[in-house]
């Protein structure tokens, strides 16, 4: 018997005669609806959820476990590199103090300090150590002892040739932002602190500050043993770094 068929049996035997039983009938056919529906719902729902079930063990759930080559990218070395990088590769301005002891040359605990501006694109900088004075100009360089009378070295990069030292300082043991930066790139034993980095080299120890991805202040101390290329030396450097993307006007004094 079908469900209308055993619908029309029941309410026929419970309504008085001469009643029809409509609004009876329509309701006892939608419960029998609605049973009919909730039942395939919830099988639907059942092979969703085994769907389901087999995805998430398949992938092993929505969060996999960080890789080692991930967790070497962002290493304190990696992100001490990516800042020097940066820096590098735009204009600022510089103040280096740096304090030399060298016995061999009568020099105890001498402080230099030099300001200045360079532009990596350009290759152009210029330093101010009084009484000595560096330019570079698209990439040539020239130098003055007195900040009057120039001297054409002819060409050169900023590494090596805007050189933080006067008279008395031999230039292997100067200090220079570009070479600095460049140390910083490739130093390996890096550690990271509260206020930036600790950086441990073959040639120095020193710390680094960092602000917007790009270096601020690196303060470094170099105990040089004498050597058949350098003489005895030890040297504190502060270097301060700033004016990112700054406009750097350099001319030529010749």
């Amino acid at each position: 018997m079908n469900d209308i068929s055993t619908a029309l049996h029941d309410w026929a035997e419970r309504t008085p005669a001469g009643e029809p039983p409509v609004a009876g009938l329509i309701a006892a056919g939608t419960r029998r609806r609605n049973r009919r529906r909730a039942a395939s719902a919830g099988a639907a729902t059942l092979a969703l959820a085994a769907v389901v079930g087999v995805a998430l063990t398949t992938t092993g759930g929505a969060t996999a476990p960080q890789s080692p080559l991930a967790q070497a990218e962002t290493s304190p070395a990696m992100e001490l590199a990516a800042a020097a990088t940066s820096t590098a590769g735009t204009s600022f301005r510089f103040r280096i103090d740096s304090t030399l002891t060298l016995s061999e040359w009568q020099i105890d605990h001498v402080t230099t300090t030099c300001t200045g501006a360079v532009d990596p694109v350009k290759e152009s900088a210029h330093l101010e150590s009084h009484p000595v004075e560096a330019r570079l100009v698209n990439g040539r360089h020239f130098i003055s002892k007195d900040g009057e009378h120039w001297v054409d070295r002819g060409k050169g990069t900023l590494a090596g040739f805007m050189l933080c030292g006067d008279e008395n300082v031999p230039s292997l043991v100067a200090s220079d932002p570009a070479t600095a930066l460049k140390s910083l790139r490739k130093a390996s034993m890096v550690t990271k602190t509260a206020g930036g980095y600790q950086v441990t080299d073959d040639a120095f120890t020193g710390t680094v500050k960092v602000s917007g991805g790009k270096i601020t202040e690196f303060s470094y101390a170099v105990d040089q043993k004498k050597t058949s290329d350098y003489p005895a030396y030890t040297k504190n450097v502060t270097m301060k770094l700033s004016g990112y993307g700054s406009k750097v006007s350099v001319k030529n004094p010749l």
